[in-house]
């Protein structure tokens, strides 16, 4: 089913479902036993309708490992180097628009992997690893968001040279002292490089600033884990769907505020003041 009719499905349920809250603010404000009934049928078919619109637009992540066994197939051949992809957590689902849109930063960080990380064969022979390289591909649910994780066995990034380049590219003061997860972020800044030489994978400076727009577009977030000569991991945490969020609305002052579920661990109910009222 094309995207666009399911975005306008959607856009559709989440009109109902505010005309269905607004029936049920009318029921408890009326207080009428028939008007209450209605209200909490229909909330349980806008309910339902919801669950079930919502889980049409879920798709395994498994539908595009084809293309990232290619791309590693593919670059690796081009490069001269042996590299295995283990894909983990085929059957994890996620929305289909946001698969459509990570597809892109998926592959660009696992182009990133081989051609940054993973040495040459005769290169990782001398420093003791197996001449094939290795690239884990995995994802997972964690509460109500989706991990995708990639990791490498590769040369890993040299923080040093990381920092070297962000003082060159004016990022850093000289007297700065940046942690090593402060300085990994770095290589997400507009132009940032640490090649020596440009090519037609590496060097431009161009990738990972856009990586990390479109992940952030997503309501994701990206956390680099690596060390010199012992690989390097992407964490990318998502939202399981941009579709519907459950919120709670809240009242500050004059001002309403909506507050997504999902950061929620406790309401309270507060009364105060010497006559009882709720303050």
């Amino acid at each position: 089913v094309q995207a666009a009719k399911l975005d306008h499905l959607v856009n559709l349920v989440g009109e109902l479902v505010i005309a269905q809250t607004r029936l049920s603010r009318l029921a408890d404000e009326k207080d009428d036993p028939i008007l209450t009934d209605i209200a909490e049928v229909m909330q349980r078919l806008s309910d339902d309708l919801r669950d079930n619109t919502l889980d049409i637009r879920m798709m395994p992540i498994g539908t595009s490992f084809g293309r990232f066994k290619r791309v590693v197939w593919d670059l690796s051949s081009k490069m001269g180097k042996e590299v295995e992809l283990i894909a983990e957590g085929a059957a994890t689902e996620l929305d289909k628009t946001v698969i459509e849109r990570l597809t892109d930063p998926l592959v660009h960080l696992l182009r990133n992997s081989i051609d940054h990380g993973i040495e040459f064969p005769d290169e990782r022979e001398k420093a003791g690893k197996p001449r094939q390289g290795k690239i884990v591909f995995a994802a997972e649910h964690s509460g109500g968001n989706v991990v995708i994780t990639i990791a490498d066995d590769g040369r890993g990034i040299d923080l040093e040279a990381v920092r070297s380049r962000a003082l060159e590219k004016g990022l850093l003061s000289p007297e700065a002292a940046p942690t090593a997860q402060e300085l990994l972020n770095m290589i997400f800044e507009p132009g940032f490089s640490t090649a020596e030489q440009v090519s037609d994978l590496s060097g431009r400076g161009v990738g990972m600033d856009v990586v990390m727009q479109n992940i952030t577009a997503l309501r994701g977030k990206v956390r680099v884990i690596s060390g010199k000569g012992r690989g390097a991991s992407v964490r990318i945490t998502l939202p399981l769907t941009l579709a519907i969020i459950d919120g709670l609305r809240v009242r500050i002052g004059r001002e309403y505020f909506i507050i997504p579920l999902s950061v929620v661990s406790e309401c309270l109910e507060l009364t105060g003041g010497k006559n009882g009222s709720r303050e």
